[in-house]
This record gives C-alpha cells, structure tokens and sequence, in this order.
C-alpha cells in the first residue's frame, strides 16, 4: 500500500489511524541517500534483537562481528540501490 503524507507546520507527518493501529506510534527514522524509512520500534527493542540473534544463528558473536556484518550488508544493499535506474522503488 502505497499513501502520500505531508508534513504539517510544525514538521509532523499523520500516517493515519490504521497504520498506528498496525504498527504502533514509535518509530526509528532510517535516512538513506535517496529516501526515508520508517521501522516501528518493538516495545522491547533488546529483546527483539536478541530473538532476531538466535533465529539468525548469530547469537553467540560478539558485537564487533555483527557490526562488521551490519556494514557489509548495508554496503550490498546500497550497491543494489545504486544500481537501479532513476526513479525504480521495490
């Protein structure tokens, strides 16, 4: 689904009583080259990673091994994303 959001005058975007719904009311705000992503923040954001960790098979790196793999795969996705025509979203 795809919807248009404005900024009001105090610089606040309304993504509506059905998206909150869903998703909740917090947010983190990813900015990237090109565009901005919203990734609605779990109520137990720790906890989540750790879940993600174990599902992962990751869980017993240490936290330089997965910053290390955190930024080879942000450089991948970004090649991919650089690599598309002007214009082409997923």
């Amino acid at each position: 689904m795809i919807e248009e959001a404005k900024l009001d005058q105090k610089g606040r975007i309304n993504i509506g009583k059905e998206a909150i719904k869903q998703y909740g009311n917090r947010f983190f705000i990813v900015k990237l080259s090109d565009e901005i992503v919203l990734i609605p923040r779990p109520k137990d954001p720790v906890n989540e990673l750790r879940n993600w960790g174990k599902k992962l098979g990751i869980d017993s790196l240490t936290a330089k091994d997965i910053e290390v793999l955190a930024e080879k795969e942000a450089e991948k996705e970004i090649a991919e994303r650089n690599s598309r025509r002007p214009g082409e979203r997923e």
